[in-house]
């Protein structure tokens, strides 16, 4: 098990190092095709950037994001026409595509993002999927078609980037075009549907895939266009030839995963234009990507923050206040990414010359040794707030602190190393921007900051290139001789960038080193002694079912203040926690995370087994699917009678039980002890009678000190004992419930209606408000053709697997009951990984592999 979470773990490794050897390799790329460029001379190109262009630029930006806009809109039309506002559907689009665009990892922000607002509307999983898949299918049908257009019609000018002859590449281009004329034929002769990652999806009729294909061509057309018109006409080229570079260096920057594609998407522009020491060219990509990145960021996140502030309403009303109902949950990582963005903007400052005006203020009123400490701790606290900006994506409550005095702090360095007014007042507006929403981040527990993911270590070294880059870049010029380092000067500019790389550096690499020598790896034993405040929690429980956590087979995560807890276990390598936490429900949800924590520490997938709806929001906002399993059936004791129709089963077994001289009796707890030996005999001839073996985890098991735990439900004959079932009470007798059944073979034919009968006139006389029947697997999932693939495999599991699992009789028997039905669920990883949680599962509730394919 070990070393399967080990193999995980270097896989990992091994792909994230994969990307920094892309992003790396991109930034030796710039360096040497920008060897004879000053920063100076890019910013007076900027500088005299014609306004025209600027203007151009914004246009075909707003043309870009209307497109996707559109996207939306037409897949929320056809997966869920009516049920969400087009004008909330289009925020969620261009929200979901400027946060992807901008942070990198595109499937875990834009697509998380979308789930999120369009789950808090009442959208199931398989649909979201469904309209995110026709939302991205929009994107590549505008790549595609032009890629074919321009291959088709300029081949010439992809030659001189290609050393392709000029007919092959048209000859690509028109079989591109002839496969999409192809797809469009193919869709308009009728109904089609496809399946991908699990899921079925309609395609759309002619008419809507046609819309999807202009919004596609016009979104990357105008994409294209917004960096086209800011370059140099010299440079630009053919639109066609421009294009092909453009989208490469696109999908190569969106394989990077970094920010952006930082770094990699300009190495390929300026590549493929073949732009080598153009100043021009890089001010036109500085341009580009203040105009298409940040620029459509920044109104989402003070709209998104704004609107979080006036939640409720009061003063945003129709379909953005329905935007500010749902997006909630985005506190977290939105404040995280302007924290992120904050330390970069730190640690890119460290890397350029003071400002002359600030400089000469400084020298008169500060000292040098105060001065040369503001830039090097200013460098570090933009470090600090890249590695802390990961606390609070997990809402961590000390991160949020912890930041808001490293802004102060950042605010104050930055005017002590160079009076820079902009930055410190961008530091101050990000602190006052986050104050109000200290109850976002509530988690009080967790591991120590430098605990931190491969993937983060890799985000933060390609920060750290991008700043050490941008400094030999801004000080190309400058003589980088041995005694440089202990060069202390106000005109040492050169010196204090190398001193604050090398600190930076090495702070990166020994939190590497960290977080490769201290990496806990999990032990979980065959279960634990079970605290008394577990005990205790279990009493206050008004869900009868917390009681199986006195199995003793199980491990526990308590909080510190021992008012809430969590039962998990281990199979294969899945970490299984039975149910939702137990107790208060804020510590409930650190103790979530904690577990989701621990599995992904050590290579587990983590799966929350047999869970209510409660805390649905929060296992979604980990990353998780959920899945339908069944439906539990609990019988309203206000109404509950034996009267009418539907339960003459139940009269007639009361009526002959009484003539066979069968008796029901309730054994308290204390009195159970001298009955044990007979309890164990009718409990060993049922078993005789089954297949199998006992079950364990998620069921009870004739496990003596268990037992003694709960007053017994008994049916007597004569003085001897034929049937049993154990009593599980919930607190403040919210709910009554009963764990193992069991009763002697042949005995009588109707035992167990007598039982369920008697003891659901019992608890309906001791004043209880429900009696749990517990849950019929597989029951009440969605037989539909659109439903999720495991709906349909888990419905034909149902009406077919009568040989292996009594599914619908089982069903059928607690429906004589009237039982309200409530679903249970799964949340665990999706996609692949989820049968193998089943089989992980399954294989923990029957003891073994084997022990699931038996009865």
């Amino acid at each position: 098990m070990q070393a399967i979470a080990k193999r995980r773990n270097l896989l990992h490794v091994l792909t994230a190092l994969v990307a920094i050897f892309l992003i790396a390799f991109a930034f030796y790329v710039l360096h040497r095709f920008t060897e004879n460029v000053s920063l100076q001379q890019v910013m007076d190109d900027i500088r005299e950037t014609p306004t025209r262009s600027i203007v151009l630029a914004f246009l075909t930006m707003m043309t870009s994001f209307t497109a996707i806009a559109c996207y939306e809109m037409l897949a929320v039309r056809l997966v869920a026409p009516g049920r969400i506002r087009l004008r909330t559907a289009a925020w969620a689009g261009v929200a979901g595509f400027a946060l992807s665009d901008a942070i990198g990892f595109h499937v875990l922000t834009g697509g998380a993002l979308r789930y999120r607002i369009y789950s808090r509307g009442g959208i199931e999983f398989s649909s979201i999927g469904q309209i995110i898949f026709l939302s991205w299918m929009c994107l590549w049908l505008g790549v595609g078609s032009l890629i074919g257009c321009a291959l088709a019609f300029e081949p010439q000018g992809v030659h001189q980037l290609v050393p392709i002859p000029a007919f092959v590449l048209r000859a690509i281009g028109v079989f591109i075009l002839i496969v999409f004329l192809a797809y469009f034929v193919w869709i308009a002769t009728g109904s089609r549907r496809i399946a991908f990652r699990g899921m079925q999806v309609t395609l759309p009729g002619l008419r809507v895939g046609l819309l999807q294909l202009c919004a596609g061509f016009v979104d990357v057309g105008a994409s294209a266009a917004t960096l086209y018109v800011l370059l140099p006409a010299d440079i630009a080229g053919s639109p066609g030839s421009f294009f092909i570079v453009y989208i490469s260096a696109v999908i190569l920057g969106t394989a990077s995963h970094a920010p952006g594609g930082l770094g990699v998407f300009d190495a390929t522009v300026i590549a493929g234009l073949g732009a080598s020491g153009r100043p021009d060219v890089l001010g036109a990509l500085v341009l580009y990507r203040l105009i298409y990145y940040i620029v459509p960021v920044v109104p989402v996140v003070i709209v998104m923050l704004a609107t979080e502030l006036f939640h409720g309403g009061r003063a945003i009303k129709g379909g953005v206040g329905e935007i500010g109902r749902v997006t909630q949950p985005l506190v977290p990582p939105l404040a995280a990414g302007l924290t992120f963005a904050a330390g970069f903007a730190l640690m890119l400052s460290g890397s350029i010359p003071v400002g002359s005006s600030g400089h000469e203020w400084l020298k008169s009123n500060l000292s040098l040794a105060i001065f040369e400490s503001s830039h090097m701790l200013a460098s570090l606290v933009g470090l600090a707030l890249i590695i802390i900006s990961h606390a609070l994506l997990r809402r961590r409550r000390s991160g949020y602190y912890a930041v808001l005095g490293l802004l102060l702090a950042g605010a104050l360095f930055a005017l002590g190393k160079g009076l820079n007014l902009y930055l410190a007042a961008g530091l101050v507006v990000v602190f006052l921007v986050l104050l109000p929403f200290r109850e976002a981040f509530h988690r009080r527990s967790g591991d120590s900051f430098l605990a931190l993911t491969p993937f983060w270590l890799m985000l933060m070294l390609v920060t750290l290139a991008s700043a050490v880059w941008l400094g030999f870049f801004a000080h190309r010029n400058a003589a980088f001789a041995s005694d440089v380092w202990w060069r202390f000067g106000w005109d040492s500019d050169a010196s204090r960038f190398l001193r604050s790389a090398f600190v930076m550096a090495v702070a990166v690499f020994a939190i590497g080193l960290f977080m490769l020598l201290n990496r806990r790896t999990l032990t979980i034993g065959p279960g634990e002694t079970i605290a008394e405040s577990v005990r205790e929690l279990v009493a206050q429980s008004p869900k009868a079912e917390s009681t199986i956590a006195l199995l003793g087979d199980k491990s526990f995560l308590i909080s510190p203040q021992e008012n809430a807890f969590l039962m998990y276990g281990v199979s294969g390598r899945t970490l299984v926690a039975k149910g939702d936490p137990v107790g208060d429900r804020g510590e409930g949800e650190n103790l979530a995370w904690r577990f989701r924590e621990m599995a992904d520490r050590d290579g587990y997938r983590p799966a929350f087994y047999a869970v209510g709806t409660d805390y649905l929001p929060l296992y979604v906002d980990m990353g998780l699917s959920v899945l339908k399993i069944g439906e539990v059936a609990r019988v309203d004791l206000a109404g509950f009678t034996l009267q009418g129709h539907g339960k003459k089963d139940l009269r007639h077994a009361q009526r002959r039980a009484s003539k066979e001289g069968l008796s029901f009796e309730i054994v308290p707890a204390s009195w159970i002890t001298p009955h044990l030996p007979s309890l164990r005999r009718v409990s060993d001839a049922w078993l005789d009678g089954k297949s199998g073996s006992e079950k364990r985890f998620a069921l009870g098991s004739f496990d003596e000190p268990y037992l003694m735990n709960f007053d017994m439900a008994v049916i007597w004959r004569d003085e001897e004992i034929i049937a049993f079932a154990n009593v599980l009470r919930g607190s403040d007798r919210e709910e009554m419930a009963i764990d193992l059944m069991r009763f002697v073979p042949g005995a009588s034919n109707v035992v167990m209606d007598y039982l369920f009968a008697e003891l659901l006139l019992y608890a309906q006389s001791d004043h209880y408000r429900w009696f749990n029947l517990g849950a019929a697997p597989l029951a009440g999932l969605a037989d539909h053709p659109l439903a999720t693939t495991w709906n349909r495999i888990g419905t034909q599991i149902y009406k077919r697997g009568e040989d292996f699992y009594h599914f619908e009789g089982l069903r059928s028997y607690k429906q004589k009951f009237d039982p309200v039905w409530t679903p249970n669920y799964l949340a665990c990883p999706g996609g692949l990984a989820a049968p193998q949680v089943l089989l992980d599962i399954t294989s923990l509730i029957s003891g073994s592999r084997l022990g699931m394919l038996r009865k």
